[in-house]
């Protein structure tokens, strides 16, 4: 049994719960039994109701009347206003870093790419998606523009599911490696029109893709 520290104990078991259903430990629609979970994580059911409730709030946890907390299921409408909403605004980042960004920072972004291309040549799911939000987030904090950030922020946990999602689709990690290799092509050559293509194609095809998982019943 892998017993809980009782420092921070909110806190920890907040981010360890985050972390089962991120990494698909607890899949869409499965539910979570505290008394189970508290057993698990070695604390009582009080802290682990509460980091539910906090997961409700942020969207990634489903409360039900009989049924208790239960990891949301994806709909279609929600997949396509949180994507379009990420395209509106990534686009912005990017512009907005091609017209702020130093060469260091485009060496830094260039060092994250050539790590993807490694993970996904080790097949390494969780390392790919790591470098996938340290790209974007790299953008977003390039770009200068603090309001942004703190968006960005703020839709950061849904985001990363829908990062381990999408990847985790057969093929994708590969075509997701390319279509960064883009965006990065287009942003060293300072091109804001291409890069924001880029991006727009990039993020169609994350849509695309989580919406043949919702057809298939698979998330």
């Amino acid at each position: 049994m892998e017993t809980i520290e009782r420092r921070s104990l909110k806190e920890e078991v907040l981010s360890r719960v985050k972390e089962f259903i991120m990494k698909g430990r607890y899949v869409p629609g499965q539910r979570i039994v505290i008394d189970t979970l508290a057993k698990e994580l070695g604390v009582s059911v009080t802290p682990v109701r509460e980091a539910l409730h906090h997961l409700a709030a942020e969207g990634l946890v489903s409360v039900e009347p009989r049924k208790g907390f239960t990891v949301k299921k994806w709909e279609p409408k929600e997949i396509e206003d949180l994507l379009y909403l990420r395209m509106y605004l990534e686009k912005l980042a990017t512009r907005l870093f091609i017209e702020r960004a130093s060469e260091r920072d485009i060496e830094e972004l260039s060092m994250i790419v050539k790590q993807m291309d490694s993970a996904v040549q080790s097949s390494d799911l969780e390392a790919l998606t790591m470098f996938n939000s340290q790209f974007h987030n790299k953008i977003v904090q390039g770009s200068g523009n603090e309001e942004l950030h703190k968006i960005m922020e703020s839709l950061s946990a849904k985001l990363h599911r829908v990062r381990i999602l999408s990847l985790s689709y057969p093929g994708r990690m590969e075509q997701s490696c390319i279509e960064h290799k883009v965006i990065f092509d287009a942003i060293k050559e300072r091109n804001v029109i291409s890069a924001e293509k880029a991006v727009e194609e990039h993020i169609k095809n994350v849509m695309t893709t989580l919406l043949k998982r919702v057809q298939e019943g698979l998330i």
